[in-house]
């Protein structure tokens, strides 16, 4: 959603004595909204999540937030792919910080950039045997000298907003003073969400919503993407709630009407409630997990130390 290539393009590196690109975008340059309608049609063939792509457009569109944004035929921004997007910010920015808050371990980034220490990736996301991709334990920290650039968060089942956001402030807050990222590429998958086929976590918009708006403070160039997100009607829910939030708008709880306004029934309302699925994390655990991991940062802090010494 936000627009690091434009802002990229049009005012270049940062160089001293002039704003950076965060600080341009933040002050002056609107968020882009990147999408194209042969990729939105391209997307809505896919047998797995069919129509998904212009539901999401179509209800962003019925709320009139695509009047706030610049507007770019480069590909359906949802669907972009996170790896292409941080080697186009590598080019740019020293250090990328890559979250991933879908609800299955974004193993494909972290395989990729596994090596480096350019590349910093965070992951929260259901670990439990037999799920897929069966990867991201908490010990999983990378590779060479891109150990303890990999920071995994496993999590079990039936997770709602207020643990889930107080596990990923905690970690953020400690990957932000390790690494010290110059920008950032968030994946937001919507599988998270109460409803979703999967069943498993059991969020609401809202509460990826704070997740967000904790990562929009530190007012880095930011690439925002979706990801998974089976059940249809809440997927544009959710993608649309977060386009409000990265607007700054508080959005009607009503549906607007529009083209596929019969799919968000029976009650036609923007906001998803939890079910009662039990919470599997047990505070010890997560308090252990997130031990761990500040550990590890712990690592990356002192060599920083002894080599700015």
């Amino acid at each position: 959603h936000l627009g690091v290539s434009r802002a990229l393009a049009e005012h270049g590196e940062p160089r001293a004595g002039r704003p950076g690109v965060a600080a341009l975008m933040a002050a002056a340059l609107p968020p882009v909204y990147v999408h194209s309608p042969e990729y939105v049609a391209l997307c809505d063939s896919l047998c797995k999540v069919p129509k998904r792509a212009s539901m999401v457009h179509s209800l962003i569109e019925a709320y009139s937030l695509l009047d706030q944004m610049k507007d770019e035929a480069s590909g359906f921004c949802y669907l972009n792919d996170a790896v292409l997007g941080i080697l186009r910010l590598r080019q740019k920015f020293d250090r990328v910080l890559y979250i991933d808050l879908d609800l299955h371990h974004g193993d494909g980034v972290e395989d990729a950039f596994s090596f480096t220490s350019k590349v910093m990736t965070v992951s929260l996301h259901k670990f439990s045997p037999g799920f897929f991709p069966g990867t991201g334990d908490v010990t999983d920290v990378g590779l060479g000298k891109g150990r303890y650039y990999s920071v995994n968060v496993p999590i079990q089942d039936g997770i709602q907003d207020e643990k889930y956001y107080q596990i990923c402030e905690t970690v953020l807050k400690e990957v932000y003073a390790a690494f010290n990222p110059d920008a950032v590429v968030l994946q937001l998958g919507a599988d998270t969400i109460a409803g979703d086929p999967m069943c498993s976590f059991n969020m609401t918009p809202e509460g990826v919503g704070k997740c967000l708006k904790y990562v929009l403070q530190w007012q880095l160039a930011t690439l925002i993407l979706g990801g998974g997100g089976y059940n249809l009607a809440n997927t544009a829910r959710c993608w649309t709630y977060l386009t409000g939030v990265i607007l700054g708008r508080t959005l009607s709880s009503e549906i607007p009407d529009h083209e596929f306004f019969t799919e968000y029934g029976p009650d036609y309302v923007l906001e998803i409630t939890p079910s009662c699925r039990p919470d599997r994390n047990e505070p010890q655990r997560i308090q252990e997990i997130l031990n761990s991991i500040k550990g590890e940062l712990d690592h990356l802090v002192q060599a920083f130390t002894r080599r700015g010494a």
